[in-house]
Order: C-alpha cells, then structure tokens, then sequence
C-alpha cells in the first residue's frame, strides 16, 4: 500500500501534529523543549521553514508551518529525526519516538490561519496544565500578546495583521479574540475540516483539487483517492439510502445516517444537526466517534454500514 500523499505546493500553510508512540513524553525536560526550538531555528535557516504559531506538549505538539519551497515531507524529516536522535541519545532510550508520522492539515490562510492559532494556544487549557495560556511558556502566545521580539524562524505578523495594522493594537485584540470565547475555540476549525486533511472552505477544497489532485495520475495514493473530484452525495440521498436498508431501528438508521452524512456530504456539522434535527454540531461529532468506535467491536454492525457505502460510493 502506498504511503499518504502529503500535498506540498509553494508557500502552503499546514497545520502540523506529531504526537509520541503510544501517548509517551517526547519533552520530559525544560531543556527537551528548548532543544526542539533550537531545531525550528535550524530548519528556518536551512530549508526556509516559516513558522506562525507552536506549542509544545509533554506528549505532542501542534505547529503552523509554511513552505515557500514546497518542501514539507524534507523539514519534517530533518525536524524529526534530528530531535528523535537528541532525545534518545540524552534520555538513554531505543526505538521510535513518535506514533507513526505527522498529521498535516492545509490550511486556507485568509479565513482559519487565525482560528487555528486560538486553537493550538489553547491547548494547555484545555490539557488542564493552564487556567490561561499566557502562564505556559512552550507555546509561541507570548510573542502574540507582549511586547516580546519573536525569534526569527516565528512570523507573528502575519496572523496579527488580520487585527490590526497597530502592532500594539492588534496584540490587544489578539489577546481579546483568544480569551474572549473560549467555548467556541474549536467550532470554526472542525466545522471547516474537509475530508481530514484541508481546513477551509469547499472553494479552497476545489482549488486544491485543481491545482495538485486532479492533475496526478497517481491513483495508488489514498490521499489522492480521497480527494479525487467525485459525485458528493447530498444528505437527502445518504438518508434515503440508510432508510431503504434499515427500516424498522428508528435510533440506529438516524445514528448512521449522521454518521455517514459526517463522513461523506462535505456538508459543515451545523448543517448536519439542522438537517437531522434536535442535535447541535457537538452532537453530530459525537455521534460519528462514537460509531467509528462501535464498528471496531461489531462485526454484524461494521457489516451493514459496509454494505450502505458500497451503494454510496
């Protein structure tokens, strides 16, 4: 089987996750952390890796990184794999530091690149590790807020201008946006996740399809597969297809009906809940997870939804 495709394309914003095997610590120590950093100076200096906004977790990290070089798959090797070597080497321990590769997510800059921001500086609030996430000190949220020269492989800029020209300004109203509302961090992002691997809207989606996908003719590659420009069924046609097959279970044909429309429709999680009714766009989300989980311990369950997604697809 092929390996996923990461999409790389000059000046491209990702969203970047790697977490460590088996939810194990990759930054034990202070020093770990400030290590990792020294790495991010590293690839800004060799291989022109910009990077808007980070935070560093005991057992992961999240990053904005952009690539004028298209070269993603080269800065996540040399970032990686020089780290993993350090911290083996100092933590006296054998064998791979990650769980498997890093999770990249296109990000439409104009639209999310600030959502996003919020989101990965709120990260130790929501871990419970800070009550703010101006008292955590491995994230770039400093560099947003106080009157703190970055570093040089850290564009703060960029994402600030979309407050304010006033630097003092914008990292005021900075600040307000990410502190204001903090219930609603997450709904812009997971409501604008398209297929788990480009965040922003379905004209970004298409535009990434006509620039990188559907000029490849690489049909081996499951990325490529999954965003190969298709006929995207409508929620009308998943719940009349789930109807036809499910016809006296009530709560288990609503269950994968909104399971299948999350997977399949492209549609956002609040039209989802509007169009089932009586659920909000957490809901939706719950009730996908929940039934991903199922179909891994029920076989005779895993079998039926099988067998509406081959009438699907």
């Amino acid at each position: 089987m092929a390996r996923p495709l990461r999409i790389e394309y000059k000046n491209a914003f990702y969203h970047v996750i790697q977490r460590g095997l088996e939810r194990r610590n990759i930054f034990s120590q202070h020093e770990d952390s400030a290590k990792f950093l020294y790495y991010l100076d590293n690839a800004f200096v060799r291989y022109n890796a910009i990077f808007h906004t980070y935070t560093l977790m005991s057992n992961h990290y999240h990053m904005i990184l952009q690539t004028p070089r298209a070269n993603l798959s080269q800065i996540m090797h040399f970032l990686n794999g020089s780290y993993a070597f350090y911290y083996n080497f100092k933590h006296k321990r054998t064998g791979p530091l990650y769980q498997g590769r890093f999770k990249d997510f296109l990000i439409e800059e104009d639209e999310y690149l600030h959502h996003l921001s919020r989101y990965i500086h709120l990260n130790p609030v929501r871990a419970g590790i800070a009550s703010s996430p101006d008292q955590y000190i491995w994230s770039s949220y400093r560099y947003f807020t106080q009157n703190i020269v970055p570093p040089r492989y850290l564009n703060v800029d960029l994402i600030l201008s979309k407050f304010n020209n006033n630097l003092t300004k914008a990292k005021r109203l900075y600040k307000q946006f990410v502190c204001d509302v903090l219930e609603e961090k997450k709904k812009a992002i997971e409501e604008n996740t398209r297929k788990g691997i480009v965040v922003g809207s379905e004209e970004f989606l298409k535009h990434i399809q006509n620039r990188v996908i559907n000029k490849s003719d690489n049909t081996e590659c499951p990325v490529l597969k999954l965003l190969k420009e298709r006929n995207v069924p409508t929620l009308e046609m998943i719940n009349q297809l789930v109807t036809k097959n499910i016809k006296n279970d009530y709560r288990l044909r609503r269950k994968i009906s909104i399971y299948l429309s999350r997977k399949y429709s492209q549609k956002k999680l609040s039209e989802i809940a509007s169009f089932h009714g009586k659920i909000g766009y957490a809901g939706v989300s719950q009730v996908y997870r929940r039934l991903e989980q199922n179909r891994k311990r029920k076989a005779k369950l895993n079998g039926l939804i099988k067998a509406i997604e081959k009438q699907l697809c």
